[in-house]
């Protein structure tokens, strides 16, 4: 995995910052691994905010604060987190397809862990959205029974379920969720951690906080905005330092 350059981070956000959430962490991952969008797109949804995760703690450490408002009485509840807590499947190297196989009542099962393309489906067509069974059956390759062809729309459902509990424990860190509780009326409830609007809405306002930082600097120094990306923040921050007084 690359490190991006202030530089490139930014033109990046420049490049995509209308394009939707999952799309711009797909255009994020093919910068990062140096390869194009539909392969990262192919990478399970556990190894991808997995590779999001690590990109995360390279640009802005390894603390999170997170807030969230209580379903029973709208109270904000505030709360830190560390990376560390959030980190249930190690990155591996390469964006390659992981195939899993799983023998069950005489069935030969090869398939996939649900990707990118499979939460497209999901977003665009609500009849999958509401049937987890369907994005289940889009990630089966191939089938035998009695070491013949089996139909993989005639699947038992009890078979299908157990697809989708090997596919959650292969790949944890597509689910996360956090159990929290409301100090002001004592509710507790589960609330999902998604890394793509999080880290997007870090980049957003990192970005903009580094344009303004440009705009000050240039003014004062008169120095080109590439000169002023290439500094380290730390120094930018003392120039800035500096012209505040």
């Amino acid at each position: 995995m690359k490190r991006l350059s202030t530089i490139e981070l930014l033109g990046i956000w420049e490049t995509y910052r209308h394009h939707s959430v999952l799309e711009r962490s797909l255009y994020l991952l093919s910068a990062i691994y140096l390869t194009d969008v539909s392969t990262v797109a192919k990478m399970s949804i556990g190894d991808r905010d997995a590779s999001l995760l690590n990109f995360r703690e390279w640009i802005f450490g390894s603390r999170f604060i997170n807030i969230a408002n209580c379903p029973h009485c709208a109270a904000a509840i505030e709360w830190e987190t560390d990376i560390e807590d959030l980190k249930l499947q190690e990155v591996l190297p390469g964006t390659a397809t992981k195939i899993l196989k799983m023998e069950e009542e005489g069935f030969k099962i090869d398939f996939r862990l649900p990707n990118s393309y499979d939460m497209i489906q999901v977003i665009s067509n609500p009849a999958i959205a509401g049937d987890p069974s369907k994005i289940i059956a889009g990630c089966i390759l191939h089938v035998e029974q009695d070491q013949k062809e089996f139909t993989k729309d005639k699947l038992p459902q009890k078979i299908i379920e157990g697809i989708g509990e090997r596919m959650s424990a292969a790949d944890p860190q597509a689910d996360i969720k956090m159990v929290l509780s409301c100090p002001d009326c004592n509710n507790q409830w589960e609330a999902p951690f998604d890394i793509l609007n999080y880290l997007w809405t870090e980049i957003d306002s990192w970005a903009k906080r580094v344009i303004k930082e440009v705009a000050v600097l240039a003014r004062a120094f008169s120095w080109r905005e590439e000169d002023i990306l290439n500094l380290s923040p730390q120094r930018r921050q003392l120039y800035l330092e500096l012209v505040r007084g």
